[in-house]
């Protein structure tokens, strides 16, 4: 078996079905080369590590540098992994093993202190990176998500039909996160690059002057991607208008504010506390993650990767 770079893959075109086979998402080279020119995070890594066996693509690690704000207001850029695969016909020989400690390995050859990577706990994987000495991150693991059924008309919700203003959101998230830490640096273009990737729905999503949420819609049901606002009143608006986008129910997974859990709780919104999805982390030094970051961990939904 061989490993190289996804860089120094020839051909590219397994990663295709492998992603599909592994995620039910189907990424062709023509769209991973278009993700390593605009995601910052991955334009000067390796991209991802392959095992090539017999010729074929037999499993996939994919890595990202990741920029994160300190307790200390310091940016200290992280190992990210994006994607654990393993082609099914090379199942139980040890091929994600050897992946990840080749991430580990270039992740502590950029002095690299955490390797992070999302995952969810009624996955096989999850025990396998508890192997891995991978261990939760409980600061962001313990959000709250919050939940509210809407009895309107089939011909009910509206659709807000905005104009994105990139450069304006970007500035509304930085006033948004200062002094929080975690994942709070973003690249100026991140609002683009999420809507190319349909991770919100423009014509659903609400722009005001000092906030903004943005909104996906799955089976009438709208599900908060993001909500972030510079006082109450605006926040308190933005609840609103959400519902008045809604059909027939409002999810927010991730609430990161107890003033703003106060919020929906006022409005009738029923509480989720647990989610299957999780964050862990990986020390790679002798460094701990509640001493670079301190007890609070910024992480909002579109941050998951």
């Amino acid at each position: 078996m061989k490993v190289v770079t996804y860089r120094e893959l020839e051909p590219k075109d397994d990663l295709m079905m492998l992603m599909d086979l592994a995620f039910w998402r189907p990424i062709s080279p023509k769209t991973m080369e278009e993700r390593i020119r605009t995601d910052e995070r991955l334009k000067d890594s390796p991209v991802g590590f392959c095992a090539v066996k017999d010729g074929q693509l037999a499993g996939f690690v994919g890595v990202m540098d990741i920029p994160t704000r300190t307790v200390r207001g310091k940016v200290e850029i992280i190992g990210g992994i994006w994607a654990v695969a393993t082609n099914p016909g090379f199942a139980c020989q040890g091929i994600s093993k050897t992946l990840m400690e080749r991430a580990h390995d270039y992740f502590r050859s950029q002095n690299y202190r955490f390797s992070f990577l999302c995952t969810g706990r009624t996955i096989i994987a999850y025990a396998f990176y508890n192997k891995l000495r991978y261990t939760e991150v409980e600061a962001v693991n313990q959000f709250t998500g919050v939940y509210k059924v809407l009895d309107r008309p089939e011909s009910g919700g509206k659709d807000v039909s905005p104009t994105i203003d990139p450069e304006k959101i970007y500035r509304l998230y930085e006033r948004f996160v200062e002094g929080k830490e975690g994942f709070v640096i973003r690249q100026q273009d991140f609002i683009t690059m999420y809507a190319k990737r349909k991770r919100f729905d423009e014509k659903k999503s609400i722009f005001k002057q000092n906030g903004y949420a943005l909104l996906a819609e799955s089976q009438n049901v709208i599900k908060v991607q993001e909500l972030v606002a510079l006082d109450r009143i605006t926040f308190i608006e933005l609840i609103d208008e959400i519902e008045q986008v809604a059909k027939s129910g409002v999810i927010n997974h991730v609430v990161t504010d107890e003033w703003l859990l106060g919020v929906y709780k006022s409005k009738g919104y029923r509480l989720q506390k647990g989610e299957y999805g999780v964050l862990m982390v990986k020390n790679l030094t002798d460094a701990k993650i509640d001493q670079v970051y301190g007890k609070s961990f910024y992480m909002g939904i579109l941050d998951w990767f």
